[in-house]
């Protein structure tokens, strides 16, 4: 894994260990801020399934001022930490270990351009992820949410979303989300 562009280009990142986290793939992860373009310079960024936190430090790394990124397992709150260290992250992001339904709660009110999700394939929780997006109040009136999910997925339709574009490449496909 590595940053793609902007000011931390070409730094490596530590991988998780194991199949517990799948990150986001270098490929995809170019795509996404392709799709982006435009919108993530002076950005406020939300990434609830961090992982690796590669996604946040790719977006502050491209210019955003602000990155949150949360995560339930102690694990890969410890490998985020490690490569926001590694790449000099400071001040600009911030870290919760606690599950996505938490995070919305502390983060209520808080105005995101940028909601990045990834949470396991297997989840059956899809909706609710973006019931409680809305309930929180985190998602600027003109901002957009990137959902990354399998392909092989059906993609429920949510009150109060608009799909603004869908790209799939192979197994993966991304689901740009604006409030409606």
């Amino acid at each position: 894994m590595r940053v793609i562009a902007g000011k931390y280009k070409g730094r490596t990142l530590f991988s998780p260990k194991g199949d517990a986290v799948r990150p986001t793939t270098d490929r995809i992860k170019e795509n996404v801020f392709n799709l982006l373009q435009g919108r993530i310079a002076g950005a406020a960024f939300l990434d609830l399934f961090g992982g690796t936190g590669a996604m946040s430090i790719e977006a502050l790394s491209r210019g955003a001022v602000r990155a949150v990124v949360a995560d339930a397992s102690r694990d890969s709150v410890a490998l985020i930490k490690k490569n926001f260290q590694k790449v000099g992250v400071g001040r600009e992001a911030q870290i919760l270990e606690v599950p996505y339904d938490i995070a919305l709660k502390r983060l209520t009110g808080e105005g995101f351009d940028l909601i990045y999700l990834d949470p396991p394939y297997r989840a059956d929780y899809y909706e609710d992820i973006l019931v409680r997006i809305a309930e929180a109040g985190v998602l600027k009136e003109d901002g957009i949410v990137v959902f990354e999910h399998a392909t092989a997925r059906e993609f429920p339709d949510v009150v109060g979303y608009q799909t603004a574009d869908r790209r799939k490449y192979g197994s993966v496909t991304l689901e740009l989300l604006k409030r409606v």
